[in-house]
């Protein structure tokens, strides 16, 4: 999926993948997936980024996703069907979802291993 949205939109995306060998259920796969694809389509649509980072590391308890781009900032975060979405679909794991608009635009999901 990524390789697709960087051949057609040109936009660089950096992937730093730093689960291990983690055999994830499906819903949470699918999740992760719909929470990444939504992140970069508003990244180019609405950001108008160039250039995407996507991290995906964890602690002792959390798997943590973090999405920025360079795109535009946004200060007044208002949620529409997407970001609504992103959140309901990530309370099926237990997960969060935090919005930064500073310097770019960053998306910080977070959702327990425990149950996973």
């Amino acid at each position: 999926m990524l390789k697709e949205y960087s051949d057609i939109s040109h936009i660089k995306i950096n992937f730093n993948y730093a689960w291990g060998d983690v055999d994830f259920q499906k819903t949470t796969e699918n999740i992760i997936f719909r929470v990444i694809e939504e992140t970069v389509t508003n990244s180019l649509r609405h950001g108008h980024a160039t250039e995407i980072w996507i991290d995906c590391t964890s602690n002792d308890s959390l798997y943590i996703l973090s999405i920025h781009n360079n795109g535009k900032s946004e200060s007044n975060i208002k949620p529409g069907y997407g970001i609504t979405q992103m959140k309901e679909r990530l309370a099926i794991i237990n997960g969060t979802v935090e919005f930064d608009g500073k310097k770019g635009f960053t998306t910080i999901v977070k959702f327990p291993k425990v149950g996973v």
